[in-house]
């Protein structure tokens, strides 16, 4: 859990990645658009903030605004190649 002052910045980041069959290691999928997605506190559906692009190693980062207590997370949709994928919800406690 993460506690934010109401109307403050909040700072996102994560990484997508996925595994290289040949060296059977993991890698940064690049430019791909993932979804920064909220759910309010007491509710069930996720909505989508914003969409960014994981940058040349995968990196994704972006900033947003605390307003409510709730969930954040990044959704990739998937690709012909890539099954879609949604990271776990990080609370967000607003005083």
């Amino acid at each position: 859990m993460h506690s934010r002052d109401k109307g403050k910045t909040l700072t996102v980041t994560g990484k997508l990645s996925r595994a290289n069959w040949e060296d059977h290691r993991y890698h940064g999928y690049t430019s791909q658009p993932v979804k920064l997605q909220f759910r309010k506190a007491g509710t069930s559906t996720y909505t989508t903030a914003k969409t960014v692009h994981s940058d040349s190693a995968g990196n994704l980062k972006t900033t947003t605004t605390a307003l409510y207590d709730g969930y954040w997370r990044f959704s990739f949709a998937g690709t012909s190649t890539t099954p879609a994928v949604s990271a776990t919800g990080d609370y967000v406690d607003v005083k």
